[in-house]
């Protein structure tokens, strides 16, 4: 393989549907760049598995069955960058909303959006093969 490219300290984004395909290409971004891969789910599920005061707040919601409010995942989500500021980094997951956007644009200038535009028949596809593995009823 050829050496990584060194493009200095980049902020992504990385957005599309659940089954177009954003794990396997963030794999791909963060092997081939050196980029940090910031999943806002596994931060979510780490922080309530450590049982820290957000990820305590955040489980009252999830185990409720409701969705975790905006500003704590922001929270969390710039915690986590704050950590890994001077390092180039790819978000995966976040932001989700319209409000998650505007904190998350008040607070980094995001070099790079990659919008994974794959048709809905692709995703269904995809999703389907995978409950057919995973989840044989």
């Amino acid at each position: 393989m050829p050496p990584k490219p060194n493009l200095g300290v980049l902020k992504a984004i990385i957005m599309g549907p659940p089954g177009s395909g954003k794990g396997t290409v963030s794999s791909r971004i963060i092997k081939r760049f050196n980029f940090h891969h910031i999943s806002s789910g596994d931060i979510l599920r780490n922080h309530i598995r450590n049982k820290t005061e957000l990820g305590l707040e955040a489980k009252n919601y999830t185990s409720s069955g409701l969705l975790v409010p905006d500003i704590l995942v922001t929270k969390l989500i710039l915690s986590e960058l704050k950590l890994v500021d001077q390092l180039s980094w790819l978000l995966d997951g976040f932001p989700r909303t319209v409000a998650q956007a505007k904190d998350l644009d008040a607070n980094y200038d995001i070099d790079i959006v990659l919008n994974l535009d794959v048709p809905f028949n692709t995703i269904a596809e995809r999703i389907s093969k995978t409950l057919d593995t995973c989840c044989k009823w």
